[in-house]
């Protein structure tokens, strides 16, 4: 089953949008933090990395917030996604080694809810047969959300990462693509098939609740968006340490030095980095910060 990098690089935070749907509008505020240091300002926009395109023109306030910025960060280099090396390794690190398929590389549990989920999206198993679990469970994640017509196309990444380019403004990726890659085929069998086990018990809710997105991050509300991300990952706290809160303590130093040096820079990373404990906003705020939610 063929997909491209950019696609697939998108779903890397994209079971953490299944939780966001869950959410109802309890508040007038957006997923957006201001933080300020001097006269120097940064904004942190909580991403969804797939919307449909009818979610667009975006609220004013986050147009406003990207022309007055000066330089743009975001969690990946997007233009790096599409590369033949990218393709090369995913293809790989994402492949099961000769001769064995993934069915072999999964407890009969977690196969046999495969199989109902790819019986529900009308794909034949042996389309994923030669994958990875870490890379069946992202493949997924794409297939499930377009079916509903949720695209990275029309992301928040997306959105702004092309208009940063066609304005010239300074982008600024927080990781490289590789490392993205690395934080999931370096895993065991055993933590990749929790991450898939994990990636089919979420994509469950989606067809009754995908409405619900928008309305999710338009409210802002990041108590009930963290209360849901922690019971989803409740039984795989290695997986939120690794893929979320590490990410955050990695991410703090590289935003306080842009903090210091750009006037005004908006900060594009998906919504579940920017509520909860450890999160970026709680790490900038326990460091002495001024942090408000807009």
């Amino acid at each position: 089953m063929k997909i491209s990098p950019r696609r697939l690089l998108s779903a890397i935070n994209l079971w953490l949008l299944l939780i966001l749907l869950f959410t109802t509008p309890v508040q007038a505020k957006n997923t957006l933090w201001q933080v300020r240091s001097g006269e120097h300002t940064l904004y942190l926009l909580g991403s969804l990395h797939v919307l449909k395109k009818g979610d667009y023109p975006l609220p004013p306030l986050m147009e406003e917030i990207y022309v007055a910025s000066d330089a743009v960060v975001f969690e990946t280099d997007m233009d790096e996604m599409d590369t033949p090396a990218i393709q090369k390794k995913i293809i790989t690190y994402g492949r099961v080694p000769t001769g064995q398929t993934l069915q072999q590389q999964l407890s009969p549990r977690t196969w046999q809810l495969l199989q109902q989920k790819m019986a529900m999206l009308k794909i034949p198993v042996e389309k994923v047969q030669q994958m990875k679990p870490w890379l069946c469970a992202l493949t997924l994640t794409v297939t499930d959300l377009e079916r509903l017509g949720f695209l990275a196309q029309y992301g928040l990444d997306e959105h702004f990462y092309a208009m940063a380019k066609k304005d010239k403004k300074k982008i600024i990726p927080l990781e490289s693509v590789n490392f993205q890659l690395s934080l999931f085929y370096s895993q065991s069998r055993q933590e990749q098939e929790e991450f898939l086990l994990q990636t089919l018990n979420d994509l469950q809710m989606t067809d009754a609740l995908s409405g619900e997105m928008e309305t999710a991050w338009k409210s802002g509300d990041g108590e009930k968006l963290y209360s849901l991300i922690a019971k989803s990952f409740a039984d795989y706290p290695k997986q939120f340490k690794r893929l979320v809160l590490q990410r955050n303590k990695n991410w703090l130093p590289v935003l306080e030095k842009i903090l210091k040096r750009e006037p005004v820079t908006l900060v594009v990373v998906g919504a579940g980095h920017l509520v909860g404990p450890d999160s970026v906003v709680d790490l900038l705020r326990r460091r002495g910060y001024l942090v408000v939610q807009r």
